[in-house]
């Protein structure tokens, strides 16, 4: 309870958390938290300041002018003591810090590990909680401040209050069982295709390449990862449009999917760092340039004995 009048970091949180997913079961769903403790947070913040920051019921959710004054406020404080801590953990003074970093499931089997052991090295004491999710779940994550950084695809220019680390392009490839002896393009569209969730990047990616060149493939089944459509894909004699990354991360046995070029004009999807624009200082430059080395150990290794016809086009990022 906050009755000395006193504000914690968690209820600025908490409030900010709330107001970016417009409602108390949002913001509660994105902390991890449960809805009455969420509440009671609010409710203490509010009378430590005296003032109503939100108007809230079943279904009325609005700042009041009070909460438009504050809200700035409460972001640059999050913000400073991030930025504290990062500089104080990258200068060996912090006692321990706790980064918080979503990936995607790519990076999950072969960089990840690397990396992690890298920045242990970097850092020193420090505390890395790691979460997986789409690219699109990556940013929202980011905005809500339940993350630190991100490892994401890049989808539309981003807001302002991000800053961008480039790390790796990413191209797009064909995959099909070996017995299915089908490469150009006309043959595969009477063929069943495995596709991606349509909220995902890569299937608009792929989709949008698709219609370019006049394509109708048949679709069966749709997954929201890489290694439930290519697990698919093995089993079910269909084919799919995927990145060298998942391929590489997803690491089937060689004997039940081959990697070919895509029969379509080259394409590929940028994959960034990003932070808050300022938050943390010059860490997240140092982390974006430990996963660069990571990748270019484990991933651009990997291609070139396994993927030689992406050589070339999975680089790292200028």
């Amino acid at each position: 309870m906050m009755s000395d009048g006193s504000l914690s970091l968690r209820a600025l949180r908490i409030f900010v958390a709330v107001v970016d997913e417009g409602s108390v079961t949002g913001g509660a769903r994105a902390l991890g938290l449960s809805a009455s403790t969420v509440s009671q947070q609010l409710a203490n913040l509010e009378a430590a300041l005296s003032a109503q920051l939100i108007e809230r019921s079943a279904r009325f959710f609005m700042l009041t002018v009070a909460g438009e004054i504050f809200l700035p406020r409460a972001r640059k404080v999050l913000d400073e003591v991030t930025e504290a801590r990062a500089a104080l953990a990258v200068g060996g003074h912090a006692p321990r810090l706790r980064l918080r970093v979503a990936l995607i499931e790519d990076f999950d089997f072969a960089v990840a590990p690397r990396w992690l052991s890298d920045l242990a090295g970097l850092l020193g004491k420090c505390d890395v909680s790691v979460h997986s999710g789409a690219s699109h779940e990556n940013h929202a994550a980011l905005e809500t401040r339940a993350v630190d950084m991100i490892v994401a695809a890049e989808a539309i220019e981003p807001a302002d209050w991000v800053e961008t680390h480039p790390l790796i392009v990413d191209p797009y490839i064909l995959v099909r069982p070996p017995d299915m002896e089908a490469d150009d393009l006309d043959d595969l569209m009477q063929r069943p295709m495995v596709g991606y969730a349509r909220d995902q990047l890569m299937a608009r990616q792929v989709d949008a390449q698709l219609r370019r060149v006049k394509a109708q493939p048949l679709r069966r089944h749709e997954f929201t990862t890489s290694r439930a459509a290519l697990a698919f894909a093995a089993g079910s004699g269909a084919w799919a449009l995927t990145t060298a990354l998942a391929y590489l991360g997803v690491s089937l046995e060689a004997d039940r999917l081959v990697a070919r070029p895509a029969p379509l004009p080259a394409f590929a999807r940028r994959i960034n760092l990003y932070a808050r624009r300022g938050a943390m200082g010059e860490l997240p430059a140092l982390v974006a340039a430990d996963l660069r080395r990571a990748l270019a150990e484990t991933a651009l290794a990997e291609a070139s004995a396994r993927l030689p016809f992406v050589a070339g086009k999975l680089r790292l990022s200028e």
